[in-house]
């Protein structure tokens, strides 16, 4: 069956409508700025409702029965940053590298190329240029040209995942025939031993192995390459590993957590903060639940039941802080 017709007969679509969506599809992206922690912006192209059906049912019949590599930790069911970091919190010294504008980076052209190289059953050989106009954006305002992943949609993470399934598996070969641990989060690529060779080697051997792959065609940000030992401060996409050998959210987001169930239980948080609140403090349960039981014997329950209860009121209706 077409994927045309697979969306009219699964989201009740017509077929003049799928055909339109699909047809326009690199176009419809709202577009927007977001200021990166290191400086700079970050691009967000998040699609339009329609497109955005169209790519939760392809993610869900079709990409999610792709292999993806088992170091591949991120955006799987039963994985996150917490059970990622964990891989590496008995070693020793550990080594982060990260991609240079990742998703950017995967092109339809490598989307294409695999598919035609990987033929499944799932996807058609003549409709994958309408996957191709589906799953990647246009890039620049009112382009109907498929270009490349974008940061926003539904299917990205899955497709770069599928995408690089054969340099996972280089690269977790290499890491076993060293005796490393390695693991790869989206962008961020994390490895671990006891001692530094074998580390350094994996590295080398990884930079080779990058610099030879002509899809998708990656580079690393050298400003984000990490060296950490046991005597420092070692973290692992965004978690701290303590010195006995544990997960923690770290001090600074402590400290803001705190301070603001200090200023809720005051009145003096808005709907945004509230949101926020809610938030991280969900992140703390999966991560640290030690820390949320420290702050319900400080706050207590009823403080903390009304953040974590929290939802977010339809726009125009926020609230604001109270003055006093």
């Amino acid at each position: 069956m077409s994927l045309v017709d697979e969306l009219v007969e699964n989201l009740g679509m017509s077929f003049g409508d799928a055909t339109r969506v699909i047809a326009s599809a690199p176009a419809r992206y709202f577009v927007f700025e977001i200021e990166k922690r290191t400086g700079g912006k970050r691009v967000i192209a998040q699609p339009a409702r329609e497109l955005k059906a169209i790519q939760r049912y392809i993610l869900r019949e079709k990409l999610s029965l792709f292999p993806v590599h088992d170091c591949a930790t991120a955006y799987m069911q039963g994985h996150d940053i917490a059970k990622n970091a964990l891989v590496h919190v008995a070693s020793r010294v550990i080594l982060k590298m990260d991609f240079e504008s990742f998703f950017p980076s995967i092109k339809v052209n490598d989307w294409v190329r695999f598919s035609r190289t990987h033929k499944r059953e799932e996807i058609e050989v003549k409709d994958i240029p309408l996957y191709s106009k589906v799953l990647f954006w246009g890039k620049e305002k009112n382009n109907k040209i498929p270009r490349c992943l974008s940061i926003g949609a539904p299917t990205s993470p899955a497709l770069s995942n599928i995408l690089l399934f054969g340099l996972d598996s280089e690269l977790s070969q290499y890491a076993q025939l060293l005796g490393v641990n390695y693991t790869r989060y989206a962008d961020d690529i994390t490895v671990s031993a006891d001692e530094s060779a074998p580390i350094l080697e994996f590295e080398r051997l990884a930079r080779r192995a990058v610099a030879k792959q002509k899809s998708p065609v990656l580079r690393f940000n050298e400003a984000k390459r990490g060296f950490f030992t046991k005597t420092g401060r070692r973290t692992v996409t965004g978690l701290v590993i303590t010195p006995d050998q544990k997960i923690s959210i770290g001090r600074d987001r402590k400290r803001k957590i705190s301070a603001m169930l200090h200023h809720l239980s005051l009145g003096r948080l808005d709907d945004k903060d509230k949101g926020l609140l809610k938030g991280l403090l969900g992140f703390s349960i999966s991560v640290e639940v030690s820390f949320v039981e420290r702050l319900r014997m400080k706050y207590g329950n009823s403080l903390l039941d009304q953040a974590l209860r929290y939802r977010v009121p339809p726009k125009g209706k926020q609230s604001h802080p109270s003055i006093n």
